[in-house]
């Protein structure tokens, strides 16, 4: 089955399309680095980023990356304009993303999970629905699906349930509605 990287698109007015990657999780030191905290823990992106797009309460604001160094399950990354702590906490919470064109290119068979959002699911008997969102648990990630009803509910993306992801065509399908939840 194909492998997935977690990441959520985003297109802004004018600027590159770009792909959420992670979290600032909190400050570190005092001469204002942040953690990020990946969505996919076997990222490496952030390690090689020159620049970082950062979203708190719906402002998104573009930082030069002036270092990035990887820490068991993150990256301390040092932002041009951003030299104390204070600025540093001010920005926990906020989500980070990347340019998509900057991100390592995919092997045949990967998808990012962000282009599975508004893909139709289909199983054995038709449509199941719409994919709203995606969610990572700790040991699987799901699609969030919408049903025609207006129902919520959610697939592993994993095997035995999967048959198919065509990310081109925008379709998920299944072989079984066993999975759904």
């Amino acid at each position: 089955m194909s492998s997935v990287t977690d990441t959520r698109a985003e297109t802004r007015g004018g600027e590159p399309e770009t792909l959420e990657i992670g979290r600032v999780s909190k400050a570190h030191g005092i001469l204002g680095e942040v953690r990020i905290t990946p969505h996919w823990d076997q990222s490496d992106s952030v390690a090689d980023a020159s620049r970082l797009w950062l979203t708190l309460a719906g402002r998104t604001s573009a930082y030069e990356v002036e270092r990035a160094r990887a820490v068991p399950r993150a990256f301390l990354v040092k932002l041009r304009g951003i030299d104390d702590r204070n600025a540093a906490e001010a920005l926990h919470g906020a989500t980070v993303s990347m340019e998509r064109a900057a991100l390592s290119p995919l092997e045949p068979g990967e998808y990012y999970l962000a282009d599975l959002v508004g893909a139709q699911v289909v199983g054995p008997e038709g449509i199941v629905g719409e994919v709203k969102s995606v969610v990572s648990h700790p040991t699987v990630d799901v699609v969030v699906v919408q049903t025609p009803d207006g129902k919520t509910v959610e697939q592993p993306l994993t095997e035995p349930w999967l048959t198919r992801v065509d990310v081109a065509e925008k379709r998920i399908e299944l072989n079984s509605l066993d999975g759904l939840m």
